[in-house]
């Protein structure tokens, strides 16, 4: 905001950044993402490990009839306490999306089963959410990946801080690389079949990449309403995820020039 065209007119902007870290369980995907001390590698699961499978599959729908379904596959591929059928489809995908796709994408698959499935989990994540929410009396949310899902649960929940009259206070909502559009994870935070919406009064926009693994290159105007997609040219599937290259996108920063303090 600083270097843009905006500064002089928009003055200084104050950004929170909650954390709900700690909310989570410190499993072996927190200790790929955030180091030793976030882990007490936790194993999947059979019910966590039926998400995983629907989630991959929905990813890439043709590497299913690409798995190999002999015995002894997926005893020998490594990635720790991950299961054989999980790793045999993990396999499979790579081999249709792209090498190391998979690695970039179970992350945020543990995570988004982690808060759809698991509701002390959620309860907790929205609650520090909202704290900050209501400490800051913000105007203007930016969500990034899970994050995106998160906030959209919230306000479906009417969970937002409202005003006196009733209204949600957040008018601008920006999603940066968001998950919404896989049914695993959209079926999980609202009616199904529906499509996705936001309160009266709150804009919306959506940032997507490409070649962001996360939101599948796609938008999601044809699932939600009132969604304004923005294209954001993040660079290679490395970096296409990145939140720093979403938030130095223009359009973030001319949906934030807008907001105005109450």
């Amino acid at each position: 905001m600083a270097a843009s065209k905006h500064a002089a007119a928009v003055g200084p902007v104050e950004i929170t950044v909650p954390s709900y870290q700690g909310a989570y369980p410190k499993t072996a995907t927190r200790f790929i993402r955030l180091g030793p001390d976030q882990v007490n590698d936790t194993p999947v699961d059979e019910e966590e490990e039926v998400f995983i499978l629907e989630a991959l599959a929905a990813y890439a729908p043709s590497a299913v009839a690409e798995e190999d379904d002999s015995p002894l596959a997926g005893h020998t591929l490594g990635l720790g306490r991950l299961t054989p059928r999980i790793l045999r489809r993990a396999h499979a995908v790579d081999q249709v999306a792209g090498k190391g796709v998979t690695g970039r994408l179970l992350w945020l698959v543990r995570e988004a089963h982690g808060y759809l499935r698991h509701e002390k989990t959620a309860a907790a994540v929205r609650s520090e959410i909202c704290k900050a929410l209501t400490a800051t009396g913000a105007r203007a949310v930016i969500a990034h990946s899970l994050g995106s899902v998160v906030f959209y649960d919230m306000l479906s929940r009417g969970e937002v801080p409202t005003e006196r009259d009733g209204k949600v206070r957040v008018t601008t909502f920006i999603t940066c690389g968001s998950p919404l559009s896989w049914l695993c994870v959209r079926e999980g935070v609202h009616t199904p079949g529906a499509p996705l919406s936001v309160p009266p009064g709150v804009e919306w926009t959506n940032l997507h990449s490409p070649n962001d693994v996360v939101n599948r290159g796609v938008g999601l105007s044809h699932l939600a309403i009132g969604v304004t997609d923005v294209v954001a040219h993040n660079g290679g599937v490395a970096k296409a995820h990145d939140v720093h290259r979403y938030l130095a996108h223009e359009a973030v920063v001319e949906r934030i020039a807008k907001v105005r303090p109450l």
